[in-house]
């Protein structure tokens, strides 16, 4: 039962899914890569029979890989976004992502292969044997991109916490640099405030809602036709204010509290009347850097 309890608990550990685009068609493009030059460079299997059709084989193979891969990493997550939100993205869900893919991809090479067996007369590999050497050759590269993923969200963490350390230490706004005017995306609107008065900005299509304290300590919800993206950009110099999430900026001189677990971090405050959910790119620790 432990072992089961801890291979549960391991499964359901956050893991970070990369969104982008370019990153897929990197992996992608290196499983391809590593296929190919694997295949070619030591003639595993049958491949040292078809000596005349070699290279085209191998590349064929290459690029039926790559392409797979691509197709497995990028239409899913544009289908079942619930499904593929980072938020909730775990080591389970990534398992299970590589071993259907893997098995797709193997089968289309099983059949591409079927294609070149009878002309050549070549040794035929039964399905099942054929996606068992595609899962030995395959769980090493992608294995290695998956710890290198992993490297690479650690790292922008950590610069992340640099960052905003060395903005708290650095710059200094007077008392006037806090009175904000945010203008709209067509420049034909904008709202004013204090810094010091802004509790939180969340996006609602293409408007953003600013949440702003009134005298009394109630909230006064102002409305522009502007991206988060902009937003953030032109609030950048407020060392309080930070996007903790794709659709919210916060001000953290009116955060409180952090719950949550490592699957999804929130954050509270006496002024907001939920909890402002965190990006993954945020660690516990990160946050509670941010928050001092």
């Amino acid at each position: 039962m432990s072992l089961l309890k801890s291979l549960k608990n391991w499964l359901s550990k956050p893991y970070y899914f990369n969104p982008s685009t370019k990153f897929k068609l990197k992996i992608s493009l290196y499983h391809g890569l590593f296929i190919f030059f694997f295949l070619y460079i030591f003639k595993p299997f049958y491949l040292s029979q078809i000596e005349v059709i070699f290279l085209e084989y191998t590349i064929g193979i290459g690029i039926i890989t790559f392409l797979g891969t691509f197709i497995m990493l990028y239409i899913p997550a544009l289908l079942f976004k619930n499904y593929f939100n980072e938020d909730n993205w775990t080591v389970g869900r990534n398992l299970f992502l590589m071993i259907a893919g893997i098995t797709i991809v193997g089968s289309f090479l099983w059949y591409f292969g079927e294609i070149y067996k009878e002309p050549y007369n070549l040794k035929k590999l039964a399905y099942l044997e054929f996606i068992s050497y595609t899962f030995l050759v395959s769980l090493f590269p992608l294995s290695f991109f998956i710890f290198i993923n992993e490297k690479n969200v650690r790292e922008k963490r950590e610069k992340k916490v640099i960052e905003f350390k060395n903005k708290r230490e650095n710059i200094k706004v007077n008392e006037l640099e806090k009175e904000v005017i945010i203008y709209s995306d067509n420049s034909k609107e904008h709202i004013s405030f204090h810094i010091d008065k802004l509790i939180y900005i969340t996006s609602q299509g293409n408007y953003a809602s600013f949440f702003i304290q009134k005298e009394n300590g109630d909230l006064k919800e102002k409305i522009l036709r502007a991206t988060l993206t902009r937003i953030e950009k032109d609030l950048k110099k407020f060392d309080t204010i930070i996007r903790c999430h794709k659709s919210y900026i916060i001000n953290t001189s009116f955060v409180n509290d952090i719950s949550g677990n490592a699957r999804g971090y929130l954050l509270k405050s006496e002024s907001i009347p939920f909890q402002v959910p965190v990006s993954r790119s945020f660690s516990k620790q990160s946050l509670h850097s941010l928050l001092k």
